[in-house]
């Protein structure tokens, strides 16, 4: 099963989301996550131009993909921002007073 932007993806989900690249026109991300399938890798390394092609074809569907949309859509804005993490003050004082539904950009490498 491979693994896209950090997301374990069954064989179904694969599938699936191979068949809507491939319908969308998206062929070189079809053929590397299949190819990943075939033979057995486990990571599926995408290039800014293949991460950007599936955000686009699984937002114009509704999918049980919707939690991959959303980590591609999260890994492409922290890139688009430099590869910069978020900001913050030092000391125990920007701990101790930190929200706790903050969202935070983890990069996966």
């Amino acid at each position: 099963m491979p693994i896209v932007a950090g997301l374990r993806l069954s064989r179904e989900e694969a599938l699936e989301l191979g068949s809507i690249l491939t319908r969308e026109g998206s062929d070189r991300p079809a053929r590397l996550l299949l190819r990943a399938l075939t033979s057995g890798q486990d990571f599926v390394a995408l290039t800014t131009d293949d991460k950007e092609e599936i955000v686009a074809a699984l937002d114009r569907r509704p999918t049980t993909l919707v939690e991959l949309r959303r980590a591609l859509f999260d890994e492409l804005n922290w890139q688009r921002q430099g590869l910069a993490p978020p900001r913050r003050a030092r000391g125990i004082g920007s701990v101790a007073s930190r929200n706790e539904h903050e969202r935070v950009n983890v990069a996966w490498v």
